[in-house]
């Protein structure tokens, strides 16, 4: 019997413990380094892709990837109910509405109100916890789906006192001076570099988006991480093997919050303006459904999950456009709806079929080639 034993608790702690696995590390990280400046070229695909198009998607998939993964963190690792998601969009927003660079804001600077918009998650979801305390399940589901209109009942008092029925509008943020020395930092004729356009905003979202989803895998490595998971089987026995259940919770509501409003900070300056019509309901069905086809109780699963829905749009459209489906009336007439259908039915496949989702799949992957070729 060969092969590679680990012998040492420091050894099992590390992120990438094989060498497959960091060469595929490698080759993710320059694919993401090269990505850029492959969807910003005058490329054009064949079979008339809609290239540019994607750069968009992806940034926003890179925000959202943060949003799903702590979605994860909180619902998949430590089993708590809840679909409070888009209230801490909307704290995040506030805080930089009011703080920030926005309409009638006190011009703080972007980069001080990314991480004030994590401490303000963080608190006000140990607040939205308490509840897990007491109860659990549907209950736990109602009480947060009350934090979900609360919070848009204060955003629409803030809007029309502060603007209007008019949306509230997000400057760019601007890289200061003392980085201009950095040989990929051109400032503009005006003097300043404004992030505004894809290319600009890939890497703030790329930088943003590996911090927080490092922070959240090795927050799962950690005790309280295994805490989660202890809490999330059955909170009884975790609390017989000295677990603070309480605290446990709290904690999980407060690191899932904290990267939420960081997604919702980064889709505000983003879009560059938020009104009441952006928080619906349907955000709650979105985030569910990039956890289930993306892979439950897995980081990867809500990054994966994030890819997909926001890509998948594109290629269903590039299919509709192809001459077989181009003349068919009803496919176009009802092209949003089909797409919802698409969703749908793709939930429904992964629910039966691979309850894992493309993290199981890609595991799946991963497993085949290391036994490769004694797979039998």
């Amino acid at each position: 019997m060969s092969g590679k034993f680990i012998t040492r608790y420091r050894e099992d702690l590390k992120l990438f413990r094989t060498t497959p696995s960091r060469v595929i590390a490698v080759l993710i990280t320059a694919l993401a380094l090269l990505a850029p400046f492959a969807l910003s070229s005058s490329w054009d695909p064949p079979l008339e892709f809609p290239w540019r198009a994607t750069f968009s998607a992806v940034n926003l998939a890179l925000a959202w990837a943060i949003g799903a993964a702590a979605f994860n963190l909180l619902l998949g690792y430590t089993g708590q109910i809840s679909i409070a998601h888009a209230a801490f969009l909307i704290l995040a927003a506030l805080v930089g509405a009011i703080f920030g660079q926005a309409s009638a804001g006190l011009g703080w600077t972007f980069w001080i109100i990314l991480p004030m918009c994590a401490a303000a998650g963080a608190i006000v979801g140990m607040g939205v916890g308490l509840p897990a305390l007491r109860i659990r399940g549907l209950y736990l589901f109602m009480a947060t789906l009350s934090v979900h209109f609360f919070a848009i009942f204060i955003w629409r008092q803030y809007q029309v006192r502060a603007v209007g029925f008019t949306g509230v509008r997000y400057f760019p943020p601007e890289v200061p001076s003392w980085l201009f020395w950095l040989p990929f930092i051109d400032p503009d004729e005006n003097g300043e570099f404004l992030i505004r356009g894809n290319f600009r905003w890939y890497w703030v979202m790329l930088g943003v988006a590996t911090f927080c989803i490092l922070f959240m895998v090795n927050v799962l490595r950690t005790r309280e991480g295994r805490a989660f998971i202890a809490v999330r089987d059955n909170d009884v026995a975790a609390s017989l093997y000295g677990i603070n259940v309480a605290r446990t919770k709290l904690r999980s509501f407060a690191v899932s919050s904290a990267m939420v409003a960081v997604s919702g900070c980064l889709l505000a300056y983003f879009l560059t303006a938020r009104s009441d019509e952006s928080w619906s309901i349907e955000i709650i069905l979105d985030v569910a459904i990039m956890t289930v086809v993306g892979g439950f109780s897995t980081i990867v699963g809500g990054v994966l999950g994030a890819f997909f829905f926001f890509l998948a749009p594109i290629i269903f459209e590039w299919l509709r456009a192809a001459p077989a489906l181009d003349n068919i009336g009803f496919i176009n007439t009802y092209a949003a709806q089909l797409d919802l259908a698409i969703f749908g039915f793709l939930v429904i496949i992964v629910l039966v079929f691979k309850p894992a989702g493309l993290a199981g799949i890609w595991a799946d992957i991963k497993r085949y080639f290391r036994q490769w070729p004694y797979r039998y």
